[in-house]
């Protein structure tokens, strides 16, 4: 199968609604300055480059909702999850075009 089609992609404006939906983990991929600056309510910071180098701990049960600033590296850290076996959603668009609040 090819990575790209291993996982499903949503428009990040459904990121909150389908992390409940779904109990999913939201995992904001960016740097951590970034991340502190301003990220989606719920998320947590894992920057691609731990995805990486496979320094990931989340539980295998739970899906994964993935996004950063533009879509760019949310879908290479989907696929990299996805070939280590986690549930996965990428988030089409990014951080740049989500219209809701953010938490700092």
């Amino acid at each position: 199968m090819d990575s790209i089609m291993a996982f499903e992609h949503i428009n990040i404006r459904q990121i909150v609604a389908s992390a409940l939906k779904n109990d999913a983990i939201i995992v904001d991929v960016r740097k951590p300055d970034r991340f502190c600056a301003g990220h989606i309510p719920m998320a947590i910071n894992l920057p691609l480059e731990r995805i990486e180098k496979k320094q990931v701990n989340f539980p295998k049960g739970r899906t994964l909702i993935v996004y950063c600033d533009t879509g760019g590296s949310s879908i290479q850290a989907a696929r990299i999850l996805s070939e280590m076996g986690y549930d996965v959603i990428n988030c089409v668009g990014g951080l740049n075009n989500y219209n809701a609040s953010l938490t700092k």
